[in-house]
């Protein structure tokens, strides 16, 4: 007995290949798009793409900074708490040292604080960081 396949498998099947290429050249256009739109803008702004390599720039040397500061394993208080990318940044350079972040000053090794200032090409980012020492509870004395 010979099988032999079935007329609408065989056409289910060639209707899901033209589907996936069709949707293949679809998310393709799509990034020629978003791809050639950026361009684009960097071309009429392009102070703007020097503001990005300085913010990267920046990026990179408080990274390094970080990493040959604060060792491995240390906790890490994040000071005033960041409420934007810089915090997510501080947190993750914090990790891939093997460190903790931590929100209590009494657990915290180090402090690490954003510091920004204006120029004259735009504004610049540093880290400072500072060791901070252990607090030891002082014993109450009762009169």
């Amino acid at each position: 007995m010979e099988l032999r396949r079935s007329r609408p498998s065989r056409q289910l099947a060639q209707v899901l290949v033209v589907m996936l290429a069709l949707l293949c050249v679809v998310l393709a256009g799509r990034g020629a798009y978003d791809a050639g739109v950026t361009g684009v803008g960097y071309a009429r702004s392009p102070g703007q793409m020097a503001s990005d390599r300085r913010l990267h720039h920046d990026f990179e040397k408080i990274r390094r900074e970080f990493v040959a500061t604060v060792p491995p394993g240390s906790r890490v208080l994040i000071d005033p708490p960041l409420e934007h990318l810089w915090l997510q940044r501080f947190s993750e350079f914090t990790a891939l040292a093997g460190g903790t972040v931590v929100t209590n000053r009494r657990d915290a090794d180090y402090r690490a604080s954003l510091v920004h200032r204006d120029t004259t090409v735009g504004r610049r980012f540093d880290v400072e960081l500072t060791v901070l020492q252990p607090t030891v509870p002082q014993p109450t004395v009762l009169d």
